[in-house]
């Protein structure tokens, strides 16, 4: 179970308060914890390499081609990478999708858990009313 997170963000220009289902997510063997957005509107799951993936180690060595991720600001390219990603107790080895540009605090979330893996590992439950999201492990 985790509670909603009030978060800062920019829309049409002005600094508001909202309330986002967010989950503390550990990335990699060494468990750096992270907020990560709750997207059932993402295929995959997103992150930075700058600073997230550098922090994790994960550097630039990123080979193959990348995937075009879409969303609401257009598309970008993405390199899939296999990392270990803990959501309390329970361990998955999932592809994160590293995104070359620099992580803007005013707009990005650190890490967004999409559908793809996730979704398919947990059944998750938004309580909207008292602002709380359940992992239910399959």
């Amino acid at each position: 179970m985790f509670p909603y997170k009030e978060c800062e963000i920019f829309i049409s220009g002005k600094l508001e308060r909202v309330l986002r289902p967010l989950a503390l997510v550990g990335l990699t063997r060494k468990n750096i914890k992270f907020d990560a957005l709750i997207d059932s509107g993402s295929d995959r799951t997103i992150s930075f390499l700058d600073p997230f993936g550098y922090e994790l180690g994960i550097g630039d060595d990123l080979s193959g081609e990348p995937d075009e991720i879409g969303g609401l600001s257009g598309s970008e390219p993405a390199w899939p990478i296999h990392i270990d990603l803990f959501i309390g107790n329970h361990h998955l080895n999932i592809p994160v999708h590293w995104l070359t540009r620099k992580f803007d605090v005013q707009k990005d979330y650190p890490v967004i858990l999409g559908r793809k893996i996730i979704f398919d590992q947990f059944d998750i439950i938004f309580r909207q009313r008292e602002k709380l999201v359940y992992f239910y492990k399959r």
